[in-house]
């Protein structure tokens, strides 16, 4: 895939990070950039939002590197919310539970704190 290896370097990514974000091996995504082997679609979709690109960018249809809307500007995200996701998505499923629990005990805090003290 033409642009595959400047699309992760310009999103300051390892080939080992990527490639576990992703749920592959690092020699498979080795693989992809060096045009050994090419992924599958799912794939292909995967590291395409990964690096918040789009497929056509990583196929060379286009040399447009900003040519997919960044999801944090299509949801109208907070810069906050943005790291947030960006960083979430890069971490495993597993993990992804552990922040989402966590998440939901802070919010439920959160909220405990808020309500009026009844004297």
């Amino acid at each position: 895939m033409k642009n595959l290896r400047e699309a992760r370097s310009e999103a300051g990514f390892t080939q080992k990070i990527l490639a576990e974000s992703i749920g592959i091996s690092q020699q498979s995504y080795s693989d992809y950039e060096n045009e050994r082997t090419f992924p599958d679609e799912i794939t292909l979709i995967k590291i395409a939002n990964a690096l918040n690109v789009s497929v056509d960018y990583l196929l060379g249809r286009t040399d447009e590197l900003g040519a997919m809307i960044p999801c944090e500007r299509a949801l109208q995200l907070t810069e906050g919310e943005g790291e947030m996701l960006r960083l979430f998505r890069l971490i495993s499923p597993s993990l992804q539970e552990v922040a989402i629990d966590t998440l939901r005990v802070w919010a439920n805090e959160s909220r405990k704190n808020a309500l009026p003290k009844n004297a």
